[in-house]
């Protein structure tokens, strides 16, 4: 009884907080977002203090471990790194103090980094690292309400047939695909890499859900609808991206992925959906439920997830600091993007748009490869509403981008490097182009949109 009721309540409770809107104070959004707006608007300065405090461990920890080793094995698994991410972890703690704390403000060379629109966007009140470090603190503790007590194993077992007949993965991923729609793409991809390591996907089926099914959360994508003109139409905006993502996760099922093997987390044993001959489809998910809620201890969880949480502020979020902040340079300061972007202008040109549209566009299209929200700042000023949708709609559905999941992605134990998240990007920018030129056209011709 004690199980069922674990799984039942606990599993709905998890629902709610991350799937189900709630109206507070005339807002509607899940509680996760609620709880990163109330820490921003009521104890934002404490908070970043504690982010302070936790920059200066990362930075003065990080280089003694690179010759020390502790007799903790926890310890060492966290603070011991590879040289390059070493690196990265020092300059992207040291970067992240700098903007906080206005370092070098009055020296020049530190304009590019203190810059509102590169080392500001990622730091300090209203930065990006600011929202992540409420993110996972709050979400990796709530995880396992979704994924420990049996709801993994329940929608995944009705759903499964249906799941692995389209995008050859488990029914188990819908519960991915659900976080990320109404939370972010970012605790979706930690869901994917936290499912593979306890057995439910092997490393191609990772991939395939991680890099295809992580869809932005619908929260962001209604603040760009509406700066880019579309909330009117958000339906339709957030309708297009949702289409494109479903056709593009059918594609890269099918896709080979040598480098991405069939095979399993080291030391995991497998768990697939296995229906016995003498149980119904339903019989048989409500009992793996319950199994697996009796088998989660509700202490070992949260000492998991405290642990899961100090891995990702010692080696994610350092890491998102630098890779973010340079990125973000490289846009504004750099004709990087106007130059890698350039036969982009000739394409746009012959699909309709007019030449200043298309020279607007072109860059938009890859600067989303820095941050997802560059896009929107390229193309938002543009007098075309064609234009406005359709980069609007790119920017999610190229899905990495390196200030935050681009770097989640390599962080992850499906090991992925740099250049498989750069090969993403580029297979998802060029297949979603034609799709969008179609899926624009048909609204144009509706009237939804103008060019």
């Amino acid at each position: 009884m004690i199980n069922k009721l674990k799984f039942v309540f606990l599993s709905i409770f998890g629902f709610i907080f991350f799937l189900i809107p709630l109206n507070i104070n005339g807002e509607s959004r899940i509680a996760i977002s609620h709880i990163v707006n109330f820490i921003t608007s009521n104890m934002l300065d404490s908070f970043i203090g504690f982010t302070i405090i936790c920059a200066w461990i990362v930075l003065i920890a990080t280089v003694p471990f690179t010759f020390y080793s502790s007799k903790n094995e926890f310890v060492n698994s966290v603070f011991k790194a590879s040289p390059l991410n070493v690196v990265l972890r020092v300059v992207g703690s040291f970067l992240y103090l700098m903007v906080v704390n206005n370092w070098f403000e009055n020296y020049g060379f530190s304009g590019m980094i203190l810059d509102g629109d590169t080392g500001g966007l990622m730091a300090g009140a209203g930065g990006l690292l600011t929202t992540l470090y409420i993110t996972f603190f709050v979400g990796v503790i709530a995880l396992p309400l979704l994924t420990h007590f049996g709801l993994v194993e329940f929608l995944g077992t009705l759903l499964g047939s249906i799941v692995e007949k389209l995008f050859r993965v488990p029914g188990y991923s819908t519960i991915d695909a659900i976080t990320s729609f109404v939370g972010s793409g970012t605790i979706g991809i930690v869901v994917t890499d936290n499912q593979y390591q306890r057995g439910y996907y092997n490393r191609k089926e990772a991939y395939i859900i991680a890099t295809s099914f992580s869809i932005v959360g619908i929260a962001f994508a209604s603040a760009v609808a509406e700066e880019l003109g579309f909330g009117h139409i958000f339906p339709i905006f957030y309708g297009s991206i949702a289409l494109v993502t479903v056709i593009l996760a059918f594609i890269t099922s099918r896709m080979p992925l040598k480098k991405f093997p069939s095979t399993y987390y080291e030391g995991v044993t497998p768990n697939r959906i296995e229906i016995p001959k003498d149980k119904t489809v339903f019989e048989h998910a409500y009992e793996s439920a319950i199994k697996q809620a009796g088998d989660a201890k509700i202490q070992d969880v949260i000492i998991d997830s405290l642990k899961n949480i100090i891995n990702i502020y010692v080696g994610f979020l350092p890491i998102i600091m630098v890779v973010g902040t340079l990125s973000l340079v490289v846009a504004e300061y750099t004709q990087f993007f106007n130059i890698i972007s350039a036969p982009l202008v000739p394409l746009y040109i012959l699909i309709g748009y007019s030449e200043e549209v298309a020279a607007a566009m072109a860059p938009a299209s890859v600067a989303g490869f820095a941050d997802m929200y560059l896009p929107a700042l390229f193309i938002g000023g543009s007098a075309s509403e064609a234009a406005r949708f359709f980069i609007g709609v790119l920017a999610f559905t190229q899905l990495v981008f390196m200030s935050e999941t681009g770097m989640i992605l390599v962080k992850s134990k499906m090991g992925l490097s740099i250049w498989d998240v750069t090969k993403v990007f580029l297979f998802r920018t060029m297949m979603s182009i034609p799709i969008l030129i179609v899926i624009t056209n048909i609204l144009a011709a509706l009237g939804v949109i103008s060019f």
